[in-house]
């Protein structure tokens, strides 16, 4: 296995979907190459969060960030009365440990005919490698944000904008138009790539983040 660091200076040139987007998107790229076993990946996601902290730490003091999880769900049950009762945080405590995930909001939404729950909720230092076990699990769901001004009411403003832009036609998180826009408001946004033999956690920012 093999990991290391990668800078864009200009995400358009190296993601396609980002092509109509400002040039002045960055992406800090935590690469693990030479995943072969299911064991390399579990052993990278730890690593990657690990390097990202660092990489933070080396630009500003580590207080001075908040972290944010993005998620989606989506009905898996046959009744839309039991999904009405598990609403999104009490569903995604089956799936995931979540103690630590605080100032958790949801909203209902519908995409077509299906009924959906968009949700934040922000977490610290300690969760970083849940959360990003959870955007490496499913990136369609969930996404991180992180900020690095203290700013009141953070995650209403930050569902607000993932609510003004909508779900995907598939019910998934519109990370293609999550990220320039919330670049363009300081923020950055993490995403998961993954190939064959290679995985990365993916931060989109400006200048003005890092």
């Amino acid at each position: 296995m093999k990991t290391y660091l990668e800078e864009h200076s200009d995400a358009t040139r190296v993601f396609p979907w980002l092509t109509d987007a400002s040039s002045s998107i960055r992406c800090l790229c935590v690469v693990g190459e030479m995943l072969l076993f299911p064991e390399d990946i579990v052993q990278f996601k730890q690593i990657s969060s690990e390097m990202f902290r660092n990489e933070l730490r080396q630009k500003h003091e580590l207080s001075t960030y908040r972290f944010y999880i993005v998620a989606c769900v989506g009905n898996g049950f046959q009744s839309k009365r039991i999904f009405d009762y598990y609403k999104m945080w009490r569903l995604l405590e089956r799936e995931e440990m979540l103690d630590g995930f605080t100032s958790r909001m949801k909203v209902p939404v519908q995409v077509g005919e299906e009924p959906y729950y968009v949700g934040i909720a922000e977490f610290g230092l300690e969760q970083l490698s849940t959360a990003i076990e959870m955007i490496s699990g499913s990136s369609s769901r969930y996404t991180i944000i992180c900020a690095n001004h203290d700013r009141p009411l953070h995650c209403q403003e930050l569902l607000t904008h993932v609510l003004d832009i909508g779900l995907t036609e598939n019910g998934s998180l519109p990370v293609v138009e999550m990220v320039p826009t919330l670049t363009a408001q300081g923020y950055a946004v993490c995403t998961w790539g993954s190939s064959s033999e290679e995985q990365e956690l993916q931060c989109f920012h400006t200048a003005a983040f890092l």
